[in-house]
């Protein structure tokens, strides 16, 4: 037999095409998910021809190596016919395969033989296209294990191609080692079936056909103008799409200054602006001495409203009171929309005949008809006002009683306005008999964790709960956070019942586990005072050993604004979470600073998409954009996305189509106490159940408030 010798140099320059072939092949794919429908068909073809070209340009590299005491020639037909296979094969598999949203085996099989069968049919075509007089004797065996190889060489390739197309962190440094291992196999198969092939001592070439200097040049030309072009193609794509992505943060911070600060419907100051302004006025009016007014406005029968003439005309009928209470307004009041139909409303330096002036002109211009959509509408307003400093020194207590003397009005039938007295206090509690009951409450076992689910947006299915915190008051019930916490953050009190809470929940989820579900997460919200706790971090990992638990299955949600207050310690603080295991998860997302940028530096894994956005996207197209955008950001983050607040069917289809990845809301489940969640399993047909564990109550759940603890 011929003895063959082989170029080192060649051989070398054989494996960096394979390597430069797979890499632009595996980037192609990366491209797919983050393209549109036109964009991701190029995507598709360019990386199957990318890859096949480069298979095929490294399989003739691989024969012009072989150096033999003749001047070989090639027919041009079949070496074109073998880069046609080649080609072919590549783009097919890469179709079938890498465009899926999950791989199955089946599509793998499917896929791998194909590109198997269009690299073998190459090589073997390629060898078959020298032109010699009595041919190639072939050792079979040899040829059985090239193809072997092949098959998996075909099958790595791809499955590397599915598993790395999301741009995650350190994607780089793994498509370059993904695209090594795709050259050696690619080499390995190669150099397999070029030893399978023996040529006799006395062989003679036939005339005619592509001379090797032809091929080398055509070959070289072909690879390095496709391969070079691809990678300008993806560096300008991926220029282009860190500007978009850059521009898009600059956007949507902007708009979410915005919206941290104003009612997206009637574009008055909202909840977060307002306690900005009442800090500032109660500040200046604590230095100067001066009065000034908080007061509280509802809409009367506003829910009649939505349910005669539907939604739009409620929305407008609310812009148009909004309107109307602002014309009658000075430079230096303030109004602001809480939500539904409530409105607070700031008059600084406020004496008697002016607010009783200011509100009168003001339920009277109300009562007037206004067209709204098509509809003579007239309303009414229910008002409450507290004084600062007679009715409280601090904002807290204006608002709870400003807020009862509206809820006195609305009881004496509406259509009118109240300062307050101390017989409205009915829904406010006296302030020191309050207090000493709630520094009691944690000593008298009378603080619970309720629990609502969060589900798997996909999956419609259980992935864990969110603690929430309620006071069982022995003679008012059960009380939402909004109505003790504040207290319980002035007086300190949240250390302790803080700390409660974070054993109770851990508590809870161990005897979860212990029943067999130990792959739900839980979640509970600290609070910035509990965030500032020096010894906050030893807390919760204390609790994560005593109850044997693993700490990615425990969330620690902060808000925003609590994260960002103290950027240096908010990071040392989350990255301590994070190197233990346990996921930091920003919540309440859009309400605070909104600063995409500066959230980009904090090591959180998760984002809760606040229930503000949730509630209007369906309405409003720029905040479905806007939604839209926070999940796409989030992905780049490498954060998953929890969307709260989902009441309907339609927003838990948008949200899942939109790719959020858990969703929460009174569609699924209201908070529930522990004994009640078997309850909610048998609603939902699991196939497990649940042992109660502590007190039994029977009293319907609440709507659901943050837990700060």
């Amino acid at each position: 037999m011929l003895n063959v010798s082989w170029d080192p140099v060649l051989i070398a320059i054989s494996f960096l095409v394979a390597f430069i072939a797979s890499f632009v092949a595996l980037d192609s794919a990366g491209k797919i998910p983050l393209s549109s429908r036109k964009a991701a068909l190029f995507w598709r073809i360019a990386g199957g021809v990318t890859l096949g070209i480069g298979v095929w340009s490294m399989h003739f590299i691989g024969m012009l190596s072989m150096e033999m005491p003749m001047t070989m020639s090639y027919d041009l037909w079949l070496t074109l016919a073998s880069l046609g296979a080649a080609v072919l094969a590549s783009t097919i598999a890469i179709y079938i395969a890498v465009t899926a949203k999950t791989l199955s085996p089946f599509r793998l099989i499917f896929a791998t033989l194909i590109l198997s069968a269009g690299v073998a049919s190459m090589h073997y075509i390629g060898m078959a296209a020298l032109m010699l007089e009595g041919g190639i004797l072939w050792d079979h065996r040899i040829v059985l294990l090239s193809v072997v190889i092949a098959v998996i060489a075909s099958g790595v390739a791809l499955w590397l191609a599915f598993h790395l197309r999301e741009n995650r962190k350190g994607i780089f440094i793994n498509r370059v080692m993904a695209a090594v291992v795709m050259a050696v196999a690619i080499c390995a198969m190669h150099y397999t079936g070029m030893s399978a092939a023996h040529i006799h001592e006395m062989e003679q070439t036939r005339s005619g056909g592509v001379s090797e200097l032809g091929l080398s040049i055509w070959v070289s030309v072909t690879t390095l103008c496709l391969l070079g072009l691809m990678l300008i193609i993806s560096l300008v794509d991926s220029h282009w799409r860190t500007t978009r992505l850059t521009d898009n943060l600059r956007q949507l911070n902007r708009q979410l200054e915005l919206q941290a600060r104003f009612d997206t419907l009637t574009g008055l100051a909202n909840r977060h602006q307002m306690d900005i302004r009442l800090q500032d006025c109660l500040h200046n009016s604590l230095l100067n001495k001066k009065q000034f007014a908080l007061i509280f406005f509802d809409v009367d029968h506003f829910r009649r409203v939505n349910d005669t003439w539907g939604h739009q005309v409620g929305d407008e009928l609310l812009i148009n009171v909004a309107q109307r209470i602002t014309a009658r307004l000075t430079r230096e009041m303030t109004l602001a929309r809480l939500g539904g139909d409530s409105f607070m409303l700031l008059v600084p330096e406020c004496d008697d005949d002016k607010l009783n002036t200011l509100l009168s002109t003001l339920t009277e211009d109300m009562r007037r008809r206004q067209p709204i959509c098509g509809h003579a509408l007239s309303t009414t307003l229910s008002a409450g006002v507290s004084l600062y400093p007679q009715h409280g020194e601090t904002l807290h207590e204006l608002k709870l009683k400003a807020d009862a003397a509206m809820q006195y009005v609305k009881q004496e039938g509406r259509n009118d306005w109240a300062v307050y007295r101390t017989e409205m206090s009915t829904t406010a509690p006296a302030e020191p008999g309050f207090l000493q009951e709630l520094s009691q409450a944690l000593e008298r076992d009378q603080f619970e964790l309720w629990y609502q689910p969060t589900y798997i947006a996909e999956e419609n299915t259980i992935h864990g709960f969110e603690a929430l915190i309620r006071w069982r008051h022995p003679e008012q019930g059960v009380l939402l956070p909004n109505v003790f916490l504040p207290s319980l953050e002035q007086t300190g009190l949240i250390i302790p019942v803080g700390n409660w809470a974070i054993e109770a929940a851990c508590r809870q989820l161990n005897f979860w586990t212990e029943q067999g579900f130990s792959q739900w997460t839980l979640s509970f919200n600290l609070s910035p005072i509990q965030f500032e706790q020096q010894d906050i971090f030893q807390v919760v990992s204390s609790m994560l050993e005593k109850y044997n638990l693993s700490p990615s299955r425990l969330i620690l949600e902060v808000t925003e604004s609590t994260a960002l207050k103290n950027l240096d310690r908010s990071i040392e603080l989350l990255t301590a979470f994070n190197h233990a295991g346990i996921t930091v998860s920003i919540d309440d997302f859009g309400t605070g600073y909104s600063n995409l940028l500066m959230l980009s530096v904090l090591p959180a894994k998760e984002l809760k998409i606040d229930k503000s956005f949730v509630s209007s996207m369906l309405e409003n197209e720029k905040s479905r954009k806007l939604v839209e955008t926070i999940i796409n950001i989030a992905r780049t983050m490498e954060m998953n996305v929890v969307a709260e607040g989902i009441e309907t069917e339609q927003q838990q289809a948008v949200l899942t189509d939109l790719g959020c990845d858990f969703l929460q809301g009174f569609l699924f489940s209201r908070p529930l106490p522990a004994e009640q969640v078997p309850w909610l399993l048998l609603q939902k047909k699991s196939d497990k159940q649940i042992i109660p564990i502590g007190k039994i109550h029977t009293e319907s759940p609440f709507v659901s408030q943050k837990n700060h603890a």
